[in-house]
């Protein structure tokens, strides 16, 4: 039998015993919420929860690439997301509004790249009772760690290995140097009649006779690796002595990038993240009614990439065509040409233009104290919470430059110089956070009638080091009452005092509240006696208001420039005639004296139900959120007002929709097993956005959903010059109509827009909100079982009417007045043998006024299904294990985005749902390790 210490702050001394066997997924008694813990029973709040088990499944550094299809209400974007730091290329929104905190043991920290063996629970809250209490913070949704604090018993040491390799889901597919040289002539032709290949230099390209002269590079293939390594050793320790508890843990994590290196080099220059990471948490009794809690945490990670950048490299791979210029000449130098310049080789600058890496150190020290005070009421506690956070940057840069060479008729034309490596950097950002907490709270059971309350006051401070600006503070003076009586009936409210200290003083302060009910009808007879299959059945609501500051740094004041250059169009002072020396001063933009905190009234009412004692749950919500006061630019300007116009609140936005989640678990002798599915519905309307009037309703973007794209609705391509010439066709005025006689800027295959005010002309007056406006749905999906030593367990996960605006240079081609590569992609373009077939537009160099105008032809649908994890493992028996003075070894595989289909495949597939362009791709990413416990 194993004993687990509860973590609760007035439970601390409480002993929970644990089932020799737990079920696949846990199952809680209690929710953690922003202070402390709340039994189930009576919880009022929207909140989903995921624990450590599901966690670990995951192979990557962060932690927020283990949750997308996990906790409904949150959606997880991912994009570009290389080794690298904290949240890197990851953004996240609860209920479809951004969300921007996340608390790590109740501090905003920010940590994604943590290990998930030091994560004991990842909560989120999404409604106004959940986070009302976080004061000027408590609008959009919190994301909230828990780590571990140790279990009761004799010391227990977990040790893991892991290793494995990463590869991209999907890479970009340049044309090959004669498609490219093909189509260039082609668009060439379009635009202005005239070609620049000639057949045998296009064949010369295609059977590479002369690959110095004509050369054909796979860029992608000859910068890029097939895959990379990555792996991660964690060692940690927990459990207890007299009076005692603990947990510590070590990680370390390497994850190597995709950029080939050179073994002359005598250092690194691939994309590089190494992390190391210390974690002891130690909570002690030191009388029988004080409870003190010291977690330490401490990382180091040092990021790697070459001098130049890993940006500039997938930015170049993007677009520079196959047939720009070799990797070698003849003689051994670099390729390159003038079009590109110095340092343009791509190979170049990944091995030849030095390194530079980014050390980031964090360190926290977090003091918690807990004391009883039965001795003057039975539940009275008090607790006190001191946090200390600092992270500090330094980046060292050791870069050098080479020099290229266009190699013609033996010649050799030389671009750039080679120099020697330089050593330089400093200290980036140094920031640090302490925050400070003080609580009353009271936790008493009288009979029938259970109570709890709590006061809680505390303040976070920010300061960065290498700025200038007075430390950010927020303060929030909060409480709240929950009484459930029966354990059947159930009431709370909660309120806050929040204050910010960047906003001016008679907006610093605000109030804001919620208030709910909840009925556990399980508990009543008539549900008992007639519906005993029923194990819970509850019904809950809650109302609220919450807010969220949104102001620039002090920005109720008004502020001035005074440089020596004429800027902002300031009066200028000459010193002596001809003096070239300027002086020029002038308002910044303009203060807002009552610019205040964004807020929101919320509405969530859920139903959560189980069946067969629990096997089956299941959990619903819906919600009904209005924003409101949201801080944006005026749209109603003059440029008579002569400076920039002041942020203020106007906006109101509304996002509503549904939520529900359904597990069935079960265990039948050895063979245990569980599904588990939700999914998230959300829509959203914009109330008001200070729109200028419009001369047409369908202009009008108030009413619509929020973020819709406005422009242009395309109705296809123009298939003929006499369908351009035809006087009832309207065209931008920027595009003139063109004859098969005078060539002229629009052309066959062009997109043709609609005339939705039929006046004849394509204009401003024709655009519109563009996009399906539909609800977006996310969805995920879960399936496990653990027979005799054999467990697996697989996610999906996925939205539906989803949109994704792809347009510019990587859908076009021919880029930068043709400089840069076509795709594959575009061997589908117009041409008049495809012209009642052709879905993309014809291919063009340079800049084309018609095509790339914002229109619903570049709004793709971009629904996605992925098998986003999956993990096998076998522990060896007990029998065997004991032999070894082990109490436990399990052999595992897992992968995380094994299989992905998407809609937009249909018009690329080169490109990943999520992330397309010049970023580090996406990365599929298949792991095996080996787990030890003693």
């Amino acid at each position: 039998m194993v004993l687990s210490l509860s973590s609760q702050a007035q439970e601390a001394d409480t002993i929970q015993v644990l089932p020799k066997t737990p079920p696949l997924l846990k199952v809680a008694d209690e929710e953690p919420l922003l202070f402390g813990i709340q039994k189930k029973s009576r919880l009022l709040q929207s909140t989903a929860t995921v624990y450590t088990d599901q966690l670990a499944t995951t192979p990557n550094p962060q932690f927020m690439q283990a949750l997308p299809g996990r906790l409904p209400g949150l959606n997880i974007r991912s994009f570009g997301i290389g080794p690298g730091l904290d949240g890197n290329g990851t953004t996240f929104d609860v209920r479809g509004a951004r969300a921007q905190v996340i608390l790590i043991d109740g501090v905003e920290r920010g940590y994604m790249s943590i290990d998930p063996e030091q994560i004991e629970s990842i909560t989120l809250l999404k409604d106004a009772m959940s986070t009302v209490m976080f004061g000027q913070r408590s609008s959009y949704g919190i994301i909230s760690v828990k780590t571990k604090k140790g279990d009761v018993g004799k010391p227990r040491i977990s040790f893991t290995a892991q290793s494995g390799f990463e590869t991209p889901t999907a890479l970009p597919k340049p044309l090959p140097a004669w498609q490219n040289a093909t189509l260039y002539n082609e668009a060439q032709q379009n635009d202005v009649g005239q070609t620049t290949y000639t057949q045998a230099q296009i064949d010369a390209y295609r059977n590479q006779t002369d690959p110095y002269t004509y050369p054909d590079v796979n860029w992608y293939k000859t910068v890029l690796k097939k895959n990379a390594p990555i792996s991660r050793y964690n060692l940690n320790v927990q459990g207890s002595g007299r009076g005692f508890r603990y947990f510590v843990d070590l990680d370390k994590l390497s994850e190597k990038g995709l950029l080939k290196t050179d073994d002359n080099n005598p250092y690194n220059t691939n994309v590089q993240l190494d992390r190391y990471i210390l974690r002891s948490n130690l909570g002690a009794q030191v009388t029988p009614t004080t409870f003190v809690q010291l977690n330490l945490f401490g990382r180091f990670q040092r990021y790697n990439q070459p001098g130049g950048g890993a940006a500039g490299i997938m930015l170049s791979l993007l677009t520079t065509p196959q047939n720009a210029y070799p990797v070698y000449n003849p003689n051994g130098s670099y390729g390159g040409t003038s079009t590109f310049g110095e340092n343009a080789n791509i190979y170049g600058q990944g091995v030849s233009r030095g390194y530079m890496f980014q050390d980031v150190r964090d360190i926290a020290v977090d003091l918690e104290a807990t004391q009883k005070l039965d001795v003057l009421a039975k539940g009275l506690y008090i607790k006190v919470k001191a946090s200390n956070n600092n992270t500090a940057y330094f980046t060292t840069t050791r870069a050098k430059a080479f020099e290229t060479y266009q190699y013609t008729n033996n010649n050799y034309i030389k671009f750039g110089n080679t120099t020697e490596q330089t050593t330089s950097g400093g200290a980036g950002e140094r920031s640090r956070i302490v925050y400070m907490e003080g609580a009353v709270g009271y936790n008493r059971t009288f009979g029938k009638h259970a109570l709890e309350a709590l006061a809680v006051a505390n303040q976070q401070s920010r300061l960065a080091f290498n700025s200038t600006n007075l430390p950010e503070n927020y303060t929030a003076y909060a409480g709240k009452l929950n009484y459930a009586y029966d354990e059947k009936y159930v009431i709370e409210g909660a309120v806050s005092y929040g204050g910010y200290n960047w906003v001016t003083p008679a907006k610093r302060w605000a109030t804001y509240w919620a208030a709910g009910l909840g009925w556990n009808m399980h508990n009543e007879r008539f549900v008992k006696d007639n519906l005993p299959f029923i194990s819970n059945l509850k019904l809950r609501a809650n109302y609220g208001l919450t807010g969220q500051v949104n102001a620039g740094y002090f920005s109720y004041i008004q502020t001035y420039y005074n440089n020596l250059t004429n800027t902002n169009n300031a009066v200028a002072y000459w010193y002596g005639p001809g003096s070239s020396l300027e002086r020029s001063t002038g308002e910044n933009a303009i203060a807002n004296p009552n610019l205040g905190p964004e807020k929101a009234k919320k509405l969530n009412a859920g139903v959560d139900l189980g069946f067969f004692n629990n096997k089956l749950t299941l959990t619903a919500d819906y919600f009904y959120n209005k924003f409101y006061d949201l801080v944006a630019q005026p749209t109603m300007t003059t440029s008579v007002f002569g400076a920039t116009y002041p942020m203020t609140n106007y906006q109101k936005f509304n996002y509503y929709g549904g939520e529900i989640m359904a597990t069935w678990q079960d265990q039948r002798k050895d063979f245990a097993y569980y599904i588990s599915g939700n999914l998230s519905m959300v829509q959203s309307k914009v109330v008001y956005n200070g729109e200028l009037p419009k001369q047409y309703d369908y202009q009008v973007l108030t009413g619509k959903p929020v973020g819709l794209l406005y422009g242009y609705t395309a109705t296809g391509l123009f298939k003929s010059n006499d369908e351009i010439n035809d006087p009832a066709t309207a065209v931008l005025p920027a595009a003139p109509k063109s004859t098969p006689q005078v060539p002229g800027p629009l052309r066959p295959g062009d997109i043709r827009y609609l005339d939705r005010n039929e006046d004849g002309v394509i204009d401003e007056n024709d655009k519109s909100g563009i996009g399906n406006g539909k609800p977006g749905i996310a969805f995920g999906g879960n399936i496990g079982f653990r027979f005799k030593g054999f467990d697996f367990n697989a996610l999906v996960q996925g939205t539906i009417n989803r949109q994704s605006y792809i347009a510019g240079d990587f859908m076009n081609g021919f880029g930068n007045s043709g400089n840069y590569t076509a795709y594959e992609y575009n061997l589908g373009r117009f041409t008049q043998a495809t012209a009642e077939t052709a879905t993309q537009p014809r291919v063009w160099l340079g800049a084309n006024t018609n095509n790339s105008q914002t229109s619903s032809f570049w709004l793709y649908d971009n629904d996605f299904v992925r098998l986003k994890n999956v993990e096998v493992g076998y522990t060896i028996p007990q029998k065997l294990t004991r032999r070894i003075g082990g109490s436990s070894v399990r052999f595992f595989a897992n992968g995380l985005n094994l299989l992905t289909w998407a809609e937009i495949y249909k018009v690329r597939k080169d490109l990943d749902p999520e992330s397309w362009g010049s970023v580090y791709p996406v990365m599929k990413v298949f792991n095996f390790g080996i787990n030890v416990k003693f």
